[in-house]
């Protein structure tokens, strides 16, 4: 007798696809293509791990987003998520460690801001415990912050700009959603400067009751803040810091590369009355991301797993060597045993490349001299305003701030007066600060009027204009002291698509050839000459070389010393004289009048 087909025999299988499995394969093939559209890598240790599907929409039913942010993303004009939002906000959703490598300009800021907010509304807000800790026994100290989440910036400028961010994506939120900010004037008096020394103690609390101390508020649940000043609070007395980690769920460290750049070793001492002992605060942002990191396993060292804050870097450009110190010491710092609690590696795009959207340009000028007249050829016809204008020093930045305003040329005037009175005159002239995650409206160029010392600030300040999809112009000009830094711009161009000379790019390489053969023939000096490729000829900066080098660990090799502590060294730009004493300056001129 034949079945018919819809017909069942008990205890058969016959392995037929559910509908349930038909929709996640579609959905998996889905995320495999969004990933390959955008260039999105996902990278776990544990190949075995489940990665989250990127979100297509904020309103997604996977990844609930509170309405009161959806609301401001929608007056923000947030429509869509960029590639790295769309796969980095449900990874950090899940609580998972997470190290994101994305283009400047493409909305990183967000990506991280938008679920820690989202996780901060959905947890229940701490109870309040007043502390009866005294400082001397009159004045009482408040309630100690419960802080849920940190973020790390290396500049005051670019905290400003994710609190301002933040501000916004939590406007409206009723209940203990405090974002704060901390900056130098919070709490000054209990970490008061002495004329030599930075003293910590009572006494000095005690004397300056005149000025009240600035304190951040009670209920502040988002710290944003610089690594130094906040290990300069928690270095303090447990009875004078105001922080209390036992409740922190993330820490995000925004330029992370940044952070992780120098490795000196610096140590200031501080000496407190509280103790005889002097204690020894780490000025490298190395050491302070270090230490705050340890502050938190101290706190969390008997806490469960789920309890333990997850850790979150971001930057557009992410050296080897982040990449090695976050596989090895970041799970020892969060005691992350557990492999669903594994770091996870997120890339939009190519890596340590600039945005296909900016058109970059690198003019020979030769020397300071031909710098000048091609800044000035520039002002009279090829700048495109806004404009921002990078030096190496605040010193230079004045210097040709003054050859800018003391330029008599008719050409010059006329097209700045137009520009002035059109509203189209902006132009910044800044350093490397202003380089690294500031968010500028609409810069149309950049100049590099000094080469900068290495791939990753290069691509930081290119970074500035061509943001948000928009089109974008890099000028950087050179001389001959330049050339040891114009291989890494060159390969930073071939990786983001933009043109390259080609009898430039062999000239380039012939002179590394050249280079290497020299090195390699006097293997004595070999240590010396790899370490003046990196650290410039100022006498300072070279002592403190040779004093890294000397108390290094002997019981390697004079190579691989060399070589391990010259990469956390940051590269310098050659010396480079005054601008008023090039031929030709107008402010040299306008001094002898």
């Amino acid at each position: 007798m034949d079945l018919r087909a819809d017909d069942h025999l008990i205890g058969l299988d016959f392995q037929k696809d559910h509908p349930v499995d038909v929709r996640e394969k579609k959905r998996g093939t889905k995320a495999k293509k969004y990933r390959l559209k955008n260039k999105i890598k996902v990278t776990t240790i544990n190949k075995q791990l489940r990665i989250p599907r990127p979100i297509y929409s904020f309103q997604n039913k996977n990844c609930y987003i509170d309405d009161n942010i959806l609301r401001n993303l929608s007056e923000l004009a947030y429509k869509v998520p960029t590639p790295i939002q769309a796969q980095s906000i449900p990874i950090m959703m899940e609580h998972r460690n997470l190290l994101a490598c994305a283009p400047t300009g493409s909305g990183k800021t967000v990506a991280y801001l938008l679920p820690v907010l989202n996780e901060l509304l959905l947890t229940k807000p701490p109870d309040r415990v007043n502390s009866t800790d005294t400082l001397d026994g009159n004045m009482q100290l408040e309630s100690k912050i419960f802080p849920f989440a940190i973020i790390l910036a290396p500049t005051q400028e670019l905290m400003h700009q994710i609190w301002s961010e933040a501000i916004r994506l939590c406007r409206g939120v009723q209940g203990d959603c405090y974002v704060a900010m901390l900056n130098q004037k919070h709490y000054s008096n209990r970490c008061k400067k002495n004329s030599d020394k930075t003293v910590a103690t009572a006494s000095v609390l005690q004397n300056s009751k005149k000025s009240r101390e600035l304190r951040l508020h009670a209920n502040t649940r988002i710290l944003i803040s610089t690594p130094s000043r906040l290990i300069a609070l928690l270095s303090l007395p447990p009875k004078q810091c105001p922080f209390d980690f036992s409740r922190l769920c993330w820490i995000v460290v925004d330029e992370c590369d940044k952070m992780l750049e120098v490795n000196f070793g610096d140590l200031s001492r501080l000496k407190s009355e509280h103790s005889d002992k002097e204690k020894y605060r780490p000025r490298g942002f190395h050491d302070q991301l270090a230490a705050i990191l340890e502050a938190t396993k101290t706190v969390h060292s008997n806490e469960q797993l789920q309890t333990r804050p997850a850790i979150a870097l971001f930057s557009a450009t992410i050296p080897d060597e982040v990449v090695l110190w976050a596989k090895s010491q970041l799970p020892a710092f969060l005691q992350t045993d557990n492999f669903a609690l594994e770091l996870v590696q997120l890339r939009v795009g190519i890596r340590n490349a600039a945005v296909s959207t900016v058109k970059q340009e690198l003019r020979y000028c030769a020397n300071e001299q031909g710098k000048l007249l091609e800044m000035r050829y520039l002002l009279a016809n090829g700048l495109a305003y806004p404009c921002l204008i990078f030096m190496q020093s605040r010193e230079r930045a004045n210097e040709i701030l003054k050859e800018i305003l003391l330029s008599d040329a008719n050409i010059l005037r006329s097209q700045v007066v137009r520009a002035f009175r059109e509203g189209k005159l902006h132009v910044l002239i800044c350093t490397d600060i202003l380089g690294r995650g500031i968010d500028f409206k609409g810069v149309s160029m950049v100049v590099n009027y000094d080469v900068p010392a290495s791939e990753q600030e290069y691509i930081h300040r290119v970074g500035r204009t061509g943001r948000a999809g928009h089109r974008g112009r890099a000028v950087t000009l050179w001389s001959d002291a330049d050339l040891p830094h114009i291989d890494g711009i060159l390969s930073v161009m071939k990786r983001s698509g933009s043109e390259v000379d080609a009898e430039l790019d062999r000239l380039v390489n012939q002179w590394k050839t050249h280079r290497l053969n020299t090195l390699s023939k006097n293997k004595e000096s070999n240590a010396d000459r790899c370490m003046s490729s990196v650290i410039s000829r100022r006498r300072g900066e070279r002592r403190l070389a040779y004093k890294i080098l000397k108390n290094s660990d002997r019981k390697r090799s004079k190579t691989a010393d060399s070589e391990d502590k010259s990469m956390w060294l940051r590269p310098w730009n050659p010396h480079r004289g005054r601008i008023s004493d090039v031929p030709g300056a107008l402010s040299k001129k306008h001094e002898t009048k």
